[in-house]
């Protein structure tokens, strides 16, 4: 019935698997849970995650090099062996109990995708990490209903559920390699085959909250694979028309005004990484700050920070 897939990278997995081992075991179904170990370089939390190998319907994968995210979820789905495929990443905790339960009814067919949704503990990490959380909490947290409101433009790598069938018809993209839009091209690949996703309120807590420094060059790498996917995507438009920081930049581009916001990210990004990293960071500045970044990895032809 379920395989559950989750990829690992330098943290501690093993209280969220046993976790959802035990609400998998008390709905009484044919079940497995598959990890895959990304080539981690914390020694530690590889330790810690080889416990999981004991547990009943459970394998532990572990590459000797990092893959990334996109080839990692193709070869864990590459492993399973039920119909429907929940993903979900290693830094998340279930809500309540409940978490697999709420899935099972949407197991039909073989074009089912579901997202479960995000959510964010109320009390705020240390200031160190504040940023991520703010903008998570911002733009992350919605419920089901709003979510469906554009249920194509909502889709989420963090926490979903899909029909195997219909998964290995799409893959995961392999031509980004680092973090993030990997969801981005998965959701493109959806509506071609007019699947529609389905949102359920089913969310996961992120836990793992990056911290300033770790976020802002995660958003950095999004943006270079937003580049990435300009300069090798067939369809710009679809691109354009889907990706709100890409509408923007067309405009730029149309008003040939690249040079400028390249310019303006090189003599504000000192006072903008000051806001960011305060405790108080203002999202519009980090919204115009990736937009700024772009411009200038276009204008320069580099991915130099």
């Amino acid at each position: 019935m379920l395989s559950i897939l989750i990829p690992i990278y330098n943290y501690n997995a093993v209280s969220l698997v046993r976790n959802l081992h035990q609400q998998a075991n008390k709905e009484n179904i044919d079940f497995e849970i598959l990890l895959l170990d990304d080539a981690s370089d914390n020694t530690c939390h590889r330790e810690e995650n080889a416990v999981l190998k004991e547990l009943s319907k459970t394998k532990l994968f572990e590459l000797p090099t990092k893959a990334g995210r996109a080839i990692a979820r193709n070869f864990l789905a590459g492993q399973a062996q039920y119909d429907y495929l929940i993903f979900l990443d290693c830094d998340s905790e279930p809500v309540d109990n409940q978490y697999i339960a709420r899935y099972l009814p949407y197991c039909k067919g073989n074009d089912v995708v579901v997202c479960g949704g995000t959510a964010y503990k109320p009390t705020p990490p240390p200031p160190n990490a504040y940023l991520r959380w703010r903008y998570g909490v911002s733009a992350e947290t919605q419920s089901a209903e709003e979510r469906s409101q554009n249920p194509n433009s909502r889709f989420s790598t963090f926490n979903f559920m899909i029909a195997k069938k219909l998964f290995w018809s799409i893959r995961f993209n392999e031509l980004l390699k680092n973090y993030g839009h990997e969801d981005t091209l998965f959701e493109f690949e959806l509506k071609k085959r007019n699947c529609t996703i389905q949102h359920i309120d089913n969310p996961l807590y992120h836990i793992g909250i990056d911290t300033n420094d770790v976020y802002l060059e995660k958003t950095r790498q999004g943006v270079a694979n937003l580049v990435i996917l300009l300069e090798n995507y067939p369809d710009r438009n679809l691109l354009i028309q889907d990706i709100r920081l890409l509408r923007v930049y067309a405009k730029i581009e149309k008003w040939k005004l690249i040079p400028l916001f390249s310019f303006a990210y090189l003599m504000l990004k000192k006072i903008m990484l000051f806001n960011f990293k305060s405790k108080h960071p203002n999202l519009f500045l980090f919204n115009l700050y990736k937009l700024n970044y772009l411009c200038y990895l276009r204008h320069n032809n580099s991915q130099d920070i």
